[in-house]
């Protein structure tokens, strides 16, 4: 295991209490935008970017999705995940992978999850990633936190989640669509979802045809 990377520091178990927090409730939120943008897309190769234990996995429609592919840094994320959806979804391929840095390309993914990813990757470089794993036309959905002035890793009382304030940094909105349109992404739609510790997640719709 990379130790180098903070996110092989944060236990699986630490980092869902974390995200779970009532003062955080980010967890939640995020299985509903989940929820909301399967059904919305249905898609057949859906492509979850930093995918940790698999949130949001149970709203697959297994009997419309050929492949499913998880993608996250570390490998005991991935082992966990396998392990509560394995058996349910057959067709769920489990990958362990820096997106900052690999330049594979994996799937033809018609439909891709990438929330709270760009907080701790280098922008550009993960719309490569992205680019080097879509298929001609498909759905792009960017979910970023927007501090409102709170600081940017809520308190709770997990200690190992310290680790990645050090490579957390806000994610400039205009930025990010900049970028995305240079890889031929049009936004499509987007919307706020407001924390119970006055953050909030933007959620960017994004289209790409060729």
């Amino acid at each position: 295991m990379d130790k180098t990377n903070a996110w092989n520091r944060i236990p699986l178990e630490d980092y869902e209490r974390h995200m779970q927090h009532e003062g955080v409730a980010q967890a939640q939120l995020l299985n509903h935008l989940t929820n909301k943008y399967l059904q919305k897309h249905n898609p057949e190769s859906p492509l979850f970017l930093g995918v940790s234990g698999g949130n949001g996995l149970e709203h697959i429609d297994i009997n419309k999705t050929k492949i499913v592919y998880g993608i996250d840094v570390n490998k005991s994320y991935l082992e966990e995940a396998q392990k509560r959806f394995g058996e349910k979804i057959k067709q769920l391929v489990l990958v362990n992978a820096d997106i900052s840095t690999s330049k594979e390309s994996f799937l033809k993914a018609d439909f891709v999850w990438a929330a709270l990813i760009f907080e701790y990757i280098d922008i550009q470089k993960g719309f490569e990633f992205i680019a080097n794993n879509i298929g001609e036309s498909s759905k792009l959905i960017i979910t970023i936190q927007s501090n409102n002035g709170n600081q940017s890793v809520s308190r709770t009382e997990v200690e190992s989640i310290k680790y990645v304030k050090e490579i957390f940094k806000i994610v400039d909105k205009d930025n990010l669509q900049t970028n995305a349109s240079k890889f031929g992404f049009e936004l499509i739609g987007s919307e706020e979802n407001i924390l119970p510790n006055g953050k909030s997640l933007l959620t960017y719709e994004f289209e790409r045809k060729k």
